[in-house]
């Protein structure tokens, strides 16, 4: 009978054990699933899938544009990336793809290295992002673009349908006015009409036909290693699209990154900027 009682006593206690390792176990997931702070602009509650499209300066490398991706990546958790390069003669080559339960991944659009007109860079990005919508299923979409990027992005603006819009556009470093010292100041304010280029111009007369729903942010990098600007682009031509989309769209907000990260190379990598990027966006 002890050697029974004993070994009763032994089993009981083997299974508090186990019980205690199960509870405690049950207990930290639920401390894992259930943050106490959240991470800024997660969407996971979201179920639409809403990808951020980007389009790049021609000359911005691989590397450079997964970057940006990482640090988007930061905020939201790991997302899809799908490239689409649009030949000359418009065929649309796709590498990669989105997964089911993707709702913010990047659609990267590459354009032709090489002269187009307006209307034709503008074609080029509506049929790429239309076909993409059809076969990657989605509807809404955010736009980002980068220098170079970001004058083919606000063509696109111009001469795009409504059923083919962006709900935000975010242009970062874009020299909206040229790279010149001279034509921008180290300013935030518009440039003055006898300092605009010809491209400005021409964008700036066009404005009325940007739909106002969209939602528009310029970022100038302010380089604590030089004097004006990110070293490339001056403060005020990156801000320069005021006059094309300040009074035009429903919302519009400018910013200026001070960093010594906040080159024109090296803004992509910040992690400040892509910050920004989400607090607009989400």
């Amino acid at each position: 009978m002890k050697a029974t009682t004993k070994q009763v006593l032994i089993v009981a206690g083997w299974l508090a054990v186990l019980l205690a390792v199960i509870g405690g176990t049950m207990m930290w997931q639920r401390q894992v699933r259930h943050r106490k702070h959240n991470i800024a602009a997660v969407t996971v509650t979201s179920t639409a899938r809403i990808p951020n499209v980007l389009i790049l300066d021609r000359h911005t490398t691989d590397r450079e544009g997964r970057q940006l991706v990482a640090g988007m990546q930061r905020n939201n958790g790991y997302q899809s990336v799908v490239t689409v390069t649009v030949t000359a003669n418009g065929r649309l080559n796709f590498n990669g793809e989105f997964r089911a339960h993707d709702n913010r991944p990047y659609l990267r659009i590459v354009l032709p290295n090489q002269t187009a007109s307006e209307q034709k860079e503008a074609l080029w990005i509506k049929m790429a992002i239309k076909y993409s919508q059809s076969h990657l299923h989605f509807k809404t979409f955010n736009l980002i673009s980068y220098g170079s990027g970001g004058i083919s992005a606000t063509n696109y603006l111009e001469h795009t349908t409504k059923d083919v819009l962006p709900e935000h556009f975010i242009a970062i470093a874009t020299p909206f006015n040229g790279t010149s010292t001279a034509k921008n100041a180290d300013k935030t304010t518009a440039v003055t009409k006898a300092n605009q280029t010809l491209l400005l111009r021409s964008l700036t007369n066009q404005r009325q036909k940007i739909a106002k729903r969209v939602q528009v942010l310029l970022i100038a990098g302010k380089s604590k290693q030089h004097q004006n600007g990110d070293g490339v682009i001056p403060i005020q031509s990156a801000l320069a699209g005021q006059a094309i989309f300040k009074g035009r769209v429903s919302r519009y907000q400018q910013k200026v990154l001070n960093s010594w990260r906040a080159t024109h190379k090296g803004i992509l990598s910040s992690f400040r900027l892509t910050n920004i990027i989400q607090d607009f966006i989400s």
